[in-house]
């Protein structure tokens, strides 16, 4: 029987409870590294996805995220974790989980076997022409995520899909189709490990290539970031410190006055803004820093 690679069993799975195991963990993290280069492979499509990404960023656009299971959680990261990192507004992020909230902690899987839920998900999340869909699926047929992929093209919506599978209908239907070509897994079809590892990798490869050309990460630094806890403040102070100069204290002070954002603290030390010139200012940029370093 012809499976698809993330149903196939790999031949060096067979004897594992013979073998250490340190033999087995080095085979698990081999396994790891191979499914990374499959995500090098993809750099051109990977490439395509982050410029449909920044084009719907600057006109101000949403991004939507949608998946189901393993691979939906994997989307929930990157969707969760871009406002923390490059200050992409929470406002213009949405979900699509199969099952919803309530799924999370137990991802039942009969939620994913739903189009019509996926299609539903997508008409109430508000997502239409001018924004992006990120719709991640191993199989490349989870009839959820199809659902919402078919949501998104009545809806005049982009979409980016990521699969670890050939030909499927989900690569097949986006817009921008991204195939990983991951090898089977050490446990046939648990694909929360090698497929889930390159789904991860391109998701955040994609996200840091926009927020570079953004201007939101900068010479090494996440300045964009909003300092609203301890951890984050002393970051910030840091990033302030390396980019103009300054001392522990004016970093303190001007971060303080400017609310914690860390790309007007900067204009306010370099370029001796208060508050309101350096928020103009920096508008004026579309909230990009590079051209005033």
């Amino acid at each position: 029987m012809n499976l698809p690679t993330t149903e196939d069993r790999d031949p060096l799975s067979i004897g594992l409870s013979k073998r250490s195991d340190e033999d087995v963990l080095s085979l698990l993290l081999q396994r790891q590294k191979d499914a990374l280069k499959a995500t090098e492979a993809a750099i051109p499509q990977i490439a395509k996805a982050a410029e449909a990404l920044q084009s719907v960023t600057v006109s101000g656009g949403k991004i939507g995220y949608a998946g189901a299971g393993s691979a939906g959680l994997t989307a929930l990261a990157d969707c969760l974790e871009l406002p923390g990192t490059f200050g992409f507004p929470v406002e213009r992020m949405r979900m699509l989980y199969a099952g919803g909230a309530a799924n999370l902690l137990h991802l039942a899987g009969t939620y994913e076997d739903d189009e019509e839920a996926g299609f539903a998900d997508f008409q109430k999340s508000g997502l239409g022409e001018g924004d992006i869909l990120i719709a991640v699926s191993a199989s490349g047929s989870t009839p959820y995520t199809l659902g919402t992929v078919r949501g998104a093209h009545s809806a005049g919506t982009r979409t980016v899909a990521l699969a670890n599978n050939p030909d499927t209908p989900l690569l097949h239907q986006s817009d921008f189709p991204i195939f990983l070509k991951t090898p089977p897994e050490i446990i046939a079809g648990s694909t929360r490990l090698g497929a889930a590892s390159a789904q991860k990798a391109a998701l955040n490869m994609i996200s840091t290539l926009v927020a570079l050309r953004l201007g939101h990460a900068v010479r090494g630094h996440m300045v964009n970031l909003v300092a609203d806890n301890e951890k984050l403040r002393q970051r910030a102070y840091r990033i302030l410190q390396d980019l103009t100069g300054c001392t522990a204290e004016a970093a303190a002070e001007k971060l303080q006055q400017a609310g914690g954002r860390v790309k007007i603290a900067v204009l306010m030390i370099r370029e001796g803004f208060d508050l309101e010139g350096a928020e103009k200012s920096l508008a004026e940029h579309d909230g990009n820093l590079r051209p005033f370093l």
